[in-house]
């Protein structure tokens, strides 16, 4: 299931993504309750399993989740005109409404720095040496993340256009796998880690190369010297979507390995896989819940794959470039790079 949050007008609503068309969870599962199990009150009832934020959502686990499946299974074969119990449209055309980041507002954003060893030696141009020194990086077995965070005020959807702000000339891009945390946890172990993960969405990782990183420094260097907050802290600095695929769609992100692809113009600028993965998805969870209680809602980005702005001629983004990432089976965030 493809989860979306979406605005029709200005209410903000939650929705299952099927094609071309969103599905109003709520106001379907109102339906649902009314003429499947005969519930008088089915706006209520709805509204309080799935409510009309992703967050609300989300804080309702399992019996949530099974609640919009049902709401899904129950709409096949029901005409595309069928209505809600108001009246009101239950299948959405995606021109006639704005999707939002599918968690509009995280509660706590955190980001993976330089996890991926293909993106760790890029900076390595002779193809022997780049090989020894990824042999060398594996071999320390690496178990403690690099990690910063975003501002959640820095997410953006998936609806264009993304601003380069005038305090950078090196605006960067990073493709981004995101692990969407759907149960509360503290403590918890890297084996019981997906029993907490709700699903997985698209983040870019925006940053201001010349805003907090040294200049003229081997890449290697950058986790012994970076401000990392100011170098990824830029408005607009997250864009995130298009949706979440729950994670019974995946039920192992690593086998086989999701692919992370970044275009830039058309241009193939990021094409590699998790197989160059550092420190997987279950001892982030472990590390980052140690003594920090995971909510639902709260994001955590996997860091990226080589083929960032600076492995390429002129590589950064400047405006009227066309940025789109694309993780299948998630799907593809594309936008316009336009002036502040």
């Amino acid at each position: 299931m493809k989860l979306v949050t979406f605005k029709a007008h200005t209410e903000e609503r939650i929705g299952a993504l099927v094609g071309d068309k969103v599905l109003d969870l709520t106001s379907t599962y109102a339906v649902y309750l009314k003429e499947e199990e005969g519930k008088e009150n089915a706006c209520i009832l709805a509204r309080g399993l799935i409510p009309p934020s992703m967050k609300g959502f989300l804080t309702g686990g399992e019996e949530a989740m099974e609640a919009a499946k049902a709401t899904l299974r129950y709409m096949e074969g029901k005409p595309e005109d069928k209505e809600g119990l108001d009246g009101e449209s239950l299948w959405l055309g995606l021109e006639g409404i704005r999707l939002e980041a599918p968690v509009p507002s995280p509660g706590k954003l955190y980001c993976t720095a330089v996890n991926f060893y293909d993106h760790a030696t890029e900076r390595i141009k002779d193809p022997v040496v780049r090989a020894a020194e990824i042999e060398r990086l594996k071999g320390l077995k690496l178990d403690v993340p690099d990690v910063f965070q975003k501002p959640p005020s820095l997410v953006v959807g998936p609806r264009g256009p993304l601003i380069k702000v005038k305090a950078t000339d090196r605006m960067d891009y990073e493709c981004e796998l995101a692990v969407v945390i759907g149960k509360r946890g503290k403590y918890i172990p890297k084996e019981e880690a997906y029993d907490h993960i709700a699903g997985y969405t698209i983040l870019i990782d925006v940053s201001a190369r010349d805003q907090g990183f040294p200049q003229d420094v081997d890449f290697r260097m950058f986790k012994h010297d970076v401000n990392w907050t100011k170098g990824k802290g830029m408005d607009s600095g997250g864009p995130m979507g298009p949706c979440i695929l729950t994670r019974d769609e995946v039920p192992d992100p690593y086998d086989p390995p999701l692919k992370l692809i970044t275009r830039v113009n058309g241009e193939t600028r990021q094409d590699g896989s998790l197989s160059t993965m550092i420190i997987g998805i279950p001892r982030l969870v472990e590390y980052l819940s140690n003594g920090t209680t995971l909510e639902p809602g709260d994001v955590i980005a996997t860091g990226t794959v080589a083929g960032v702005a600076h492995s390429w001629p002129d590589g950064y983004l400047d405006v009227g470039d066309v940025l789109e990432c694309e993780i299948p089976p998630i799907g593809t965030l594309r936008y316009e790079i336009v002036g502040e």
